[in-house]
């Protein structure tokens, strides 16, 4: 019976043994399981960060908006690059100077020499698809902008306003010289052969679609108003090289925020 006793205590501790050796390892399971849960969190966690922090690049300048194939590009140097963005108004100007890179375009017209190549092979395109664009201005000096604005002053007089409201809304029609982007060379006036409103037109519509991949936008609107000054005018466009135009129409900016965007970053 003695005997008999000792065996059962002896199978007892056995059994002791082997719960407690069950119950470490079923604590040992259950922290391996709470850390591959942990893993896979961190894990979901760290690709959600990934997937927002590239959907956000995305949606700003540091990839570039889809363009079209056929888009001309140039590649310029950083001191070009910012002076396809040099911009002036009625509240910011530029000094009296003699654009020294300017070229003709016709024998009347002179142009900033960065644009040339561009404004030909825009206009030659255009004519491919039955477009006929003409240039009908293109660089002018700061004395022939301070003529230029007086001229339309005294018009503005002549119509019945003062001398006070005649020179504001002269400089937002055409600002005189030191305020106006025609002394850069980078700025053209241009017309077609069709009839009526330009912004019904034919070449507008094809300038609108087009413009930006040659770099050139439209620099006068009526929803910049508040920020260019300047009244709209959809016969001027304004070369800014072809991904800045690009990425200014998918960014609904003008040259004023567009520009100073760049700077800041």
């Amino acid at each position: 019976m003695a005997r008999q006793r000792k065996h059962d205590k002896v199978i007892r501790s056995y059994d002791g043994i082997d719960r407690e050796e069950s119950t470490v390892g079923l604590m040992f399971l259950r922290i391996f399981i709470m850390l591959v849960i942990i893993a896979f969190i961190v894990g979901v966690s760290a690709l959600f960060v990934y997937n927002l922090q590239k959907e956000t690049e995305e949606n700003t300048s540091s990839v570039a908006p889809t363009v079209d194939t056929g888009a001309f590009y140039q590649k310029y140097d950083t001191d070009v690059e910012d002076a396809l963005l040099e911009y002036c108004n009625n509240s910011v100007t530029i000094s009296e100077y003699n654009n020294a890179d300017l070229t003709d375009y016709n024998d009347k017209i002179k142009v900033n020499a960065l644009m040339k190549t561009s404004l030909d092979r825009m206009i030659e395109d255009a004519a491919k698809d039955g477009i006929n664009i003409e240039v009908v201005r293109g660089y002018m000096s700061f004395e022939e902008c301070n003529t230029f604005n007086r001229n339309c002053r005294l018009e503005l007089e002549n119509e019945g306003n003062t001398a006070a409201e005649a020179e504001v809304r002269a400089a937002e029609i055409f600002p005189p010289g030191g305020s106006n982007e025609y002394q850069t060379g980078m700025l053209v006036k241009l017309s077609g052969d069709d009839s009526g409103e330009f912004a019904l037109t034919d070449t507008y519509a094809w300038l609108y679609k087009n413009g930006i991949n040659y770099g050139f936008i439209n620099r006068y609107t009526a929803d910049k108003f508040d920020i260019t000054g300047i009244v709209e005018d959809l016969t001027v466009y304004r070369f800014v090289g072809t991904e800045n135009a690009q990425k200014m129409r998918s960014f609904g900016m003008c040259l004023e925020e567009y520009s100073d965007y760049k700077a800041s970053r």
